[in-house]
């Protein structure tokens, strides 16, 4: 019926995909987004032709639209329980805006959901790697942070996001970050540990801890440092509220889109 009313309108989607076919061959890309552009103003739920234009507006430097595209697309996969494919969707969008941040976040989220959390800890680390800008710095802790709630003291993640914690000038929090890995480091890491302190601090009392771990010699015990656990990372993204400021139910009560 639908359709029937689409066709009287003087839409037609095979004429229209069969134009874009043949833009294609030509390498009209733009043609062949404009006519795909068409077809989604139509039927702005067709996850075939959104996966379709998505990559070529990608190419074309239009990564806002682009995720739109992904992100219906997406959504409607999750609805309807394709959940390999709607994880597909989300690979092939990280690798096409890279720096889009809820590409990342939501992949590691459906992994997780899909109990494949090594897989979403590699996802969230190789998307922290595409945020190295002064102005992702923001981005890259939020990955970060989501990552140590799956492995909470690899201390690669940890001494990066110290790192990250200093430069948005947040050196409490990386010092006692610092301080928690340092309890839990090998000799080889604590020195790398006491090595960032010093430079963070130039203090005598960090040049002193770091040449004890340099000797190999006794760590002192610091009652003052907390042991704090990773940050949660839910707080980062709260779930909707309406104008009452209850929450709302997101969508299947598992990926928030």
């Amino acid at each position: 019926m639908q359709q029937s009313l689409l066709q009287l309108s003087g839409y037609d989607r095979r004429e229209l995909l069969a134009e874009a076919n043949r833009a294609r061959n030509r390498g009209r890309d733009r043609r062949v987004i404009a006519v795909y552009r068409r077809i989604l103003l139509e039927e702005p739920r067709n996850v075939e032709v959104a996966l379709r234009a998505a990559p070529l507006l990608a190419h074309s430097g239009e990564g806002f639209e682009a995720w739109q595209l992904f992100r219906s697309a997406a959504k409607e996969l999750f609805r309807a329980r394709r959940y390999e494919a709607c994880l597909g969707v989300f690979r092939d969008a990280c690798r096409c805006i890279p720096h889009e941040f809820d590409a990342w976040r939501l992949r590691a989220e459906l992994e997780i959901k899909l109990g494949r959390e090594e897989a979403a800890y590699e996802t969230l680390l190789e998307g922290r790697r595409q945020f190295s800008r002064p102005r992702e710095r923001a981005q890259a802790i939020a990955l970060l942070v989501r990552a140590r709630a799956i492995e909470p003291w690899d201390p690669d993640v940890a001494l990066d996001m110290a790192g990250l914690y200093t430069r948005t000038d947040q050196v409490g929090v990386a010092l006692e970050l610092l301080e928690s890995l340092a309890r839990r480091s090998t000799a080889r890491q604590l020195r790398r540990v006491r090595w960032m302190q010093l430079r963070i601090t130039l203090s005598f009392r960090h040049a002193w801890l770091w040449l004890r771990a340099v000797l190999g010699e006794p760590q002192p015990n610091d009652s003052k440092q907390s042991l704090a656990p990773p940050e949660p990372f839910e707080h980062l993204f709260p779930e909707p509220t309406n104008e009452q400021g209850e929450e709302t139910l997101t969508l299947e009560h598992e990926v928030s889109f």
